[in-house]
């Protein structure tokens, strides 16, 4: 069997060019789907972090509302309390959810006893009697959620 060597080359080359640009091509839909996976997951930490700040801050007022004021009432800040919790249940841990549902019922317990002075609740504060913060344990949960999700997208 004879095969024109002309024929060897341009086979050879072409076979090449097609070996080439077929690892060129899978490199780059490898590179794109790993950045694009970096930023969903870059979006969901943001996502999730803004969430988390929202909760903590609303849960601190009303929190300190809870201390000082004897009234129960479902207001704005009550009811975006829940959405915010009801929202993380959406796309967070079950862990979280239920550090979010800790904290609720923690301010419902505190706003069922009587109220204190300002003055009190800074003296006890200060004396490290008061009883302990609900938002710590809550936003230790919410580190390591994100921490997790961070060390997904490394």
């Amino acid at each position: 069997m004879y095969v024109d060597p002309p024929l060897v080359t341009s086979a050879s080359a072409l076979l090449g060019a097609m070996i080439g640009g077929g690892a060129s091509l899978v490199g780059a839909i490898y590179t794109q789907r790993a950045r694009d996976r970096l930023q969903r997951l870059t979006g969901e930490i943001a996502k999730r972090e803004a969430v988390y700040a929202e909760f903590v801050m609303s849960a601190s007022n009303l929190l300190l509302e809870a201390y000082i004021h004897d009234d129960i009432a479902l207001r704005g800040e009550e009811q975006r309390l829940i959405g915010l919790m009801n929202r993380m249940r959406l796309f967070a841990s079950p862990e979280v959810a239920g550090g979010a549902e800790a904290v609720l019922r923690a301010i419902v317990d505190i706003s069922l006893k009587p109220s204190v002075e300002l003055r009190q609740l800074a003296a006890a504060a200060l004396s490290k009697s008061l009883e302990p913060d609900p938002l710590l344990a809550f936003s230790l949960i919410c580190r390591a959620d994100l921490d997790k999700m961070r060390q997904m997208a490394a």
